[in-house]
């Protein structure tokens, strides 16, 4: 759905480093609110499958910020203010510290900055990890119109549950020869990590989802021996490697990597 774009992070000059010092001074400003609706996950599923990659929003005045790499970014203002660009210049990576995207559409220019961030939207209270930064400047004004808020990105929320692998590139899969079964994992999106076993010993780890891709980082397992180790070796080997696109279809979920080393595993009973 989405090539995976990688991001180089350069040295900013001091008034960069002001910007981000004011940014964090306005976000904990933001963070006294007593009171937290979190938005339903169903919300954010459904601008996952139209495409959107990451999503933001802001108060005073409101605003959105929705953008899919493939198609471009599509800004909203309550006051009027609507930008619709259709193409995305920079390099984004869920995984990130700080990102930089920008557009043009016919008549404005848009610059995003994403910052590994924590951020609370100062209506609802819901909490983000990434805060965002907007500049929009129309046509041959010198100077841009700047919007801060809260963002995320998106991922296919039914990764959340159990699932046994069933298929892996170049490893021959038989139930009966591992101590522990067929591997398995137990995805946590909220706290972005992962656990379960390849076979025979525990491994547990983080992960980092943008849009359909997922990254395995911060690996750890048990140091059990077993009879059969290899299958074990490989799981682990690919997981340290590789960054995956992900894809779930007909209860079944598939990693493949760009060199093509491919798991399908099916959703546990």
């Amino acid at each position: 759905m989405k090539l995976f774009l990688s991001i180089i992070i350069g040295l900013f000059n001091l008034s960069s480093c002001s910007s981000q010092q004011k940014m964090s001074k306005d976000i904990s400003m933001r963070s006294d609110s007593t009171e937290t609706q979190i938005v339903s996950p169903s919300f954010y599923q459904e601008k996952f499958i139209r495409g959107i990659d990451f999503y933001a929003r802001g108060n005073e005045p409101n605003w959105t910020l929705e953008i899919d790499l493939e198609k471009g970014i599509s800004f909203s203002e309550m006051n009027g203010l609507n930008i619709v660009t259709t193409a995305v210049e920079g390099i984004m990576r869920g995984d990130a510290d700080l990102t930089n995207l920008r557009a043009h559409s016919e008549d404005s220019e848009i610059s995003v900055t994403i910052t590994r961030l924590k951020c609370q939207d100062n209506m609802s209270g819901e909490m983000f990890d990434y805060t965002v930064q907007v500049k929009i400047k129309k046509g041959d004004d010198p100077k841009s119109e700047e919007f801060i808020g809260c963002g995320r990105y998106l991922y296919d929320y039914r990764l959340n549950d159990i699932w046994v692998m069933e298929e892996m590139t170049g490893v021959e899969l038989k139930k009966e020869n591992l101590m522990q079964g067929l591997p398995m994992f137990e995805f946590h999106l909220a706290e972005k990590r992962f656990n379960g076993h390849a076979g025979c010993n525990q491994i547990f780890g983080e992960i980092v989802l943008c849009g359909d891709k997922i990254t395995f980082s911060n690996i750890a397992s048990t140091k059990m021996a077993c009879p059969e180790m290899t299958v074990e070796q490989k799981v682990l080997h690919s997981l340290n490697q590789n960054i995956f696109t992900y894809k779930i279809e007909e209860m079944k979920l598939t990693l493949e990597s760009e060199s093509g080393l491919k798991m399908v595993f099916r959703k546990a009973d």
